[in-house]
């Protein structure tokens, strides 16, 4: 499944640039596109200045209102939308459909999408949480889709019928899954303290935050049930 990253215009951790130089070295290596989202482009600024290597993104999209002046060249502008307009769409919605169009990618990895701690933004962050949800939306004909917004001590995850998680620290590995839909039901679950098998995950409990992984397992998994809507899960460690 042919994969895209954007880069949106929210926190990046600056502890932790080597991730997501890796990450950009790696779509690199497996030829996905890296797009930036407005003010996104800042990561790949911070990262130019402070690297040997510079990383260059493919595509720098929207209506460039938080851009502001960078030091990063990219291969292609696009801010021309016929029939879509800054009050229709944002930035987000626009990059997303990009690749969704432009790419035909079918897995979408998102980066900076978690609000700034300075800037209270849990609006930003809710909205760039649905981005996941929005691509769904827009195929919501193909069945092979995938979406999820990496950071660097957490992954969230927009899980259609089933996901593997890994273990990326030897320390707590936390799994949370929040519910948007009433018709949530996981079929089973493997390495998770507290197994999943036939629960039902109600959009207005929250019952289903905080499980873990099970002590030493090097992964968990979970599968929904036929017929049951997405659902959010959210690793961190």
């Amino acid at each position: 499944m042919k994969a895209a990253l954007i880069f949106l215009n929210g926190y990046y951790d600056s502890r932790h640039l080597d991730f997501y130089r890796s990450e950009i070295e790696s779509a690199v290596e497996d030829r996905f596109p890296l797009i930036c989202a407005d003010g996104g482009i800042r990561i790949f600024d911070e990262l130019n200045q402070r690297g040997d290597a510079s990383v260059v993104p493919d595509v720098h999209i929207g209506d460039m209102d938080s851009g502001s002046e960078s030091i990063t060249e990219v291969k292609q502008t696009v801010q021309e939308w016929i029939g879509r307009t800054d009050k229709d769409w944002t930035d987000g919605q626009l990059a997303v459909d990009y690749v969704l169009e432009q790419y035909d990618a079918r897995h979408i990895i998102i980066y900076g999408g978690l609000p700034r701690p300075d800037e209270y933004e849990t609006d930003q962050f809710l909205g760039n949480l649905k981005l996941m949800r929005f691509g769904h939306y827009r195929l919501s004909t193909d069945a092979h889709y995938s979406a999820e917004m990496r950071d660097p001590r957490q992954t969230i995850h927009y899980v259609l019928s089933a996901v593997r998680l890994s273990r990326k620290s030897s320390g707590l590995q936390r799994v949370s899954l929040i519910a948007e839909a009433p018709n949530i039901v996981v079929e089973r679950s493997e390495n998770l303290r507290w197994d999943l098998a036939a629960f039902h995950i109600h959009p207005d409990l929250t019952n289903a935050l905080r499980n873990e992984f099970v002590e030493g397992a090097a992964w968990a998994s979970l599968q929904l049930a036929e017929g049951s809507a997405p659902v959010y899960v959210i690793h961190n460690w």
